[in-house]
Protein backbone atom coordinates (compact mmCIF):
# COMPACT_ATOMS: atom_id res chain seq x y z
CA UNK A 1 0.00 0.00 0.00
CA UNK A 2 1.05 3.26 -0.84
CA UNK A 3 0.47 6.15 1.33
CA UNK A 4 -0.62 9.75 -0.05
CA UNK A 5 2.09 10.69 1.59
CA UNK A 6 4.63 8.75 1.20
CA UNK A 7 4.22 7.41 -2.25
CA UNK A 8 7.80 7.85 -4.80
CA UNK A 9 8.30 7.13 -8.63
CA UNK A 10 10.25 4.06 -7.30
CA UNK A 11 7.49 2.44 -5.29
CA UNK A 12 4.54 3.33 -7.96
CA UNK A 13 7.20 1.43 -10.30
CA UNK A 14 7.34 -1.37 -8.53
CA UNK A 15 4.23 -1.95 -7.57
CA UNK A 16 1.70 -4.26 -9.55
CA UNK A 17 -1.13 -1.63 -8.05
CA UNK A 18 -0.76 1.52 -6.23
CA UNK A 19 -3.04 1.67 -3.44
CA UNK A 20 -3.74 5.39 -2.14
CA UNK A 21 -4.86 5.58 1.43
CA UNK A 22 -6.82 8.30 1.52
CA UNK A 23 -9.12 8.21 4.58
CA UNK A 24 -9.28 11.83 6.25
CA UNK A 25 -6.78 12.51 3.61
CA UNK A 26 -8.22 14.35 0.30
CA UNK A 27 -10.87 16.41 2.45
CA UNK A 28 -12.81 17.91 0.32
CA UNK A 29 -11.71 16.40 -2.43
CA UNK A 30 -7.76 18.14 -2.44
CA UNK A 31 -5.26 15.75 -3.67
CA UNK A 32 -2.10 17.74 -3.79
CA UNK A 33 0.65 18.22 -6.74
CA UNK A 34 2.67 15.36 -5.80
CA UNK A 35 0.07 12.75 -5.00
CA UNK A 36 -1.57 14.02 -8.63
CA UNK A 37 1.57 13.04 -10.25
CA UNK A 38 2.23 9.78 -8.37
CA UNK A 39 -1.35 8.74 -9.39
CA UNK A 40 -0.95 9.84 -13.14
CA UNK A 41 2.85 8.60 -13.12
CA UNK A 42 0.85 4.97 -11.96
CA UNK A 43 -1.53 5.40 -14.68
CA UNK A 44 1.62 6.24 -17.52
CA UNK A 45 3.05 3.01 -16.42
CA UNK A 46 -0.33 0.97 -16.99
CA UNK A 47 -0.68 0.12 -13.05
CA UNK A 48 -4.32 0.11 -11.46
CA UNK A 49 -5.26 2.77 -8.91
CA UNK A 50 -7.55 1.83 -6.10
CA UNK A 51 -8.34 3.99 -3.37
CA UNK A 52 -8.76 3.10 0.53
CA UNK A 53 -12.05 5.13 0.86
CA UNK A 54 -14.53 6.22 -2.30
CA UNK A 55 -12.87 9.72 -3.78
CA UNK A 56 -16.18 10.97 -4.89
CA UNK A 57 -18.22 11.58 -7.80
CA UNK A 58 -17.90 13.97 -11.42
CA UNK A 59 -20.19 15.13 -13.46
CA UNK A 60 -18.93 14.37 -17.48
CA UNK A 61 -19.90 16.18 -19.97
CA UNK A 62 -18.86 14.21 -23.33
CA UNK A 63 -18.98 16.14 -26.55
CA UNK A 64 -18.08 15.27 -29.89
CA UNK A 65 -14.93 15.77 -31.01
CA UNK A 66 -14.22 17.44 -28.39
CA UNK A 67 -12.20 16.28 -25.05
CA UNK A 68 -14.82 15.69 -21.99
CA UNK A 69 -15.25 17.89 -19.46
CA UNK A 70 -15.19 16.90 -15.83
CA UNK A 71 -16.50 18.71 -12.70
CA UNK A 72 -16.15 17.73 -9.19
CA UNK A 73 -15.31 16.30 -7.03
CA UNK A 74 -19.25 15.94 -5.44
CA UNK A 75 -18.69 14.12 -2.00
CA UNK A 76 -22.76 12.53 -2.57
CA UNK A 77 -23.62 11.33 -5.83
CA UNK A 78 -27.41 13.37 -5.15
CA UNK A 79 -25.34 16.69 -5.58
CA UNK A 80 -23.59 15.61 -8.27
CA UNK A 81 -26.83 14.75 -10.45
CA UNK A 82 -28.28 17.80 -9.04
CA UNK A 83 -25.52 19.91 -10.87
CA UNK A 84 -25.82 17.40 -14.04
CA UNK A 85 -29.60 18.16 -14.54
CA UNK A 86 -29.22 21.56 -14.18
CA UNK A 87 -26.66 21.13 -17.05
CA UNK A 88 -29.02 19.26 -18.68
CA UNK A 89 -31.61 22.57 -18.42
CA UNK A 90 -29.22 24.69 -19.65
CA UNK A 91 -28.75 22.68 -23.00
CA UNK A 92 -32.30 24.19 -23.49
CA UNK A 93 -30.61 27.59 -23.51
CA UNK A 94 -27.05 27.85 -24.26
CA UNK A 95 -25.18 27.04 -27.34
CA UNK A 96 -23.96 23.77 -26.91
CA UNK A 97 -21.63 21.13 -29.42
CA UNK A 98 -24.80 18.80 -30.65
CA UNK A 99 -24.72 15.39 -28.78
CA UNK A 100 -23.63 16.80 -25.88
CA UNK A 101 -24.46 13.90 -23.05
CA UNK A 102 -24.00 14.99 -19.36
CA UNK A 103 -23.91 11.98 -16.94
CA UNK A 104 -22.28 11.09 -13.63
CA UNK A 105 -19.15 8.91 -12.81
CA UNK A 106 -16.30 8.22 -10.44
CA UNK A 107 -14.13 11.28 -9.78
CA UNK A 108 -10.43 10.92 -11.14
CA UNK A 109 -7.59 12.83 -9.35
CA UNK A 110 -5.41 11.67 -12.10
CA UNK A 111 -7.52 13.86 -14.58
CA UNK A 112 -8.60 17.89 -14.69
CA UNK A 113 -11.58 18.95 -13.64
CA UNK A 114 -13.27 21.97 -12.95
CA UNK A 115 -14.06 23.25 -9.50
CA UNK A 116 -17.61 21.86 -8.31
CA UNK A 117 -18.95 25.06 -7.11
CA UNK A 118 -18.99 28.44 -8.50
CA UNK A 119 -18.04 31.48 -6.39
CA UNK A 120 -20.69 33.04 -4.66
CA UNK A 121 -19.43 35.96 -3.40
CA UNK A 122 -19.75 38.49 -6.26
CA UNK A 123 -15.78 39.63 -6.55
CA UNK A 124 -14.52 36.05 -6.60
CA UNK A 125 -17.40 35.50 -9.31
CA UNK A 126 -16.20 38.76 -11.39
CA UNK A 127 -12.50 37.05 -10.81
CA UNK A 128 -13.32 33.75 -12.27
CA UNK A 129 -15.01 35.62 -14.91
CA UNK A 130 -11.44 36.98 -16.45
CA UNK A 131 -10.49 32.85 -16.61
CA UNK A 132 -13.57 31.73 -18.45
CA UNK A 133 -13.05 31.60 -22.15
CA UNK A 134 -14.78 33.74 -24.36
CA UNK A 135 -18.09 31.64 -26.83
CA UNK A 136 -17.54 31.57 -30.40
CA UNK A 137 -21.26 30.96 -30.81
CA UNK A 138 -20.35 27.26 -31.29
CA UNK A 139 -20.86 25.99 -27.94
CA UNK A 140 -17.70 24.48 -27.66
CA UNK A 141 -16.88 26.50 -24.54
CA UNK A 142 -19.82 25.05 -22.57
CA UNK A 143 -20.25 24.78 -19.63
CA UNK A 144 -19.13 28.06 -19.59
CA UNK A 145 -19.44 29.86 -16.12
CA UNK A 146 -23.13 31.10 -16.38
CA UNK A 147 -24.30 27.74 -17.22
CA UNK A 148 -22.47 26.59 -14.49
CA UNK A 149 -23.63 28.82 -12.08
CA UNK A 150 -27.27 28.17 -13.17
CA UNK A 151 -26.76 24.46 -12.80
CA UNK A 152 -25.46 25.24 -8.70
CA UNK A 153 -28.21 28.00 -7.87
CA UNK A 154 -32.18 28.37 -8.26
CA UNK A 155 -32.50 30.31 -11.37
CA UNK A 156 -33.29 33.74 -9.29
CA UNK A 157 -30.50 33.87 -7.12
CA UNK A 158 -28.32 32.92 -10.49
CA UNK A 159 -29.52 36.23 -12.07
CA UNK A 160 -29.29 38.24 -9.26
CA UNK A 161 -25.58 36.79 -8.25
CA UNK A 162 -24.51 37.47 -11.87
CA UNK A 163 -25.98 40.77 -12.06
CA UNK A 164 -24.42 41.89 -8.71
CA UNK A 165 -20.64 40.18 -10.55
CA UNK A 166 -21.12 42.06 -13.57
CA UNK A 167 -21.15 45.29 -11.53
CA UNK A 168 -17.95 44.31 -9.57
CA UNK A 169 -16.37 42.85 -12.84
CA UNK A 170 -16.86 47.12 -13.93
CA UNK A 171 -15.50 47.98 -10.92
CA UNK A 172 -12.24 46.29 -10.93
CA UNK A 173 -11.36 46.89 -14.25
CA UNK A 174 -12.25 50.15 -14.42
CA UNK A 175 -9.76 52.94 -15.06
CA UNK A 176 -9.15 55.16 -12.33
CA UNK A 177 -10.43 58.33 -12.64
CA UNK A 178 -8.16 61.18 -12.89
CA UNK A 179 -8.24 63.65 -10.19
Amino acid sequence: MISNRQAAPAQVRGAECSVFANSGAFTGGYIGDSTRAEIAYAHQLGRPVRYTEPVGYAVILDRPGLDPVRIGPYEHESRAEEIAAGLRRQLHHTAHVEGTVITIGAFRPDLDHLEPQVPKDPYALAEAMDNDPDGDGTGRNFPDLYARLCAQEPAASASDLWGRASVAYDVLHSAPADE
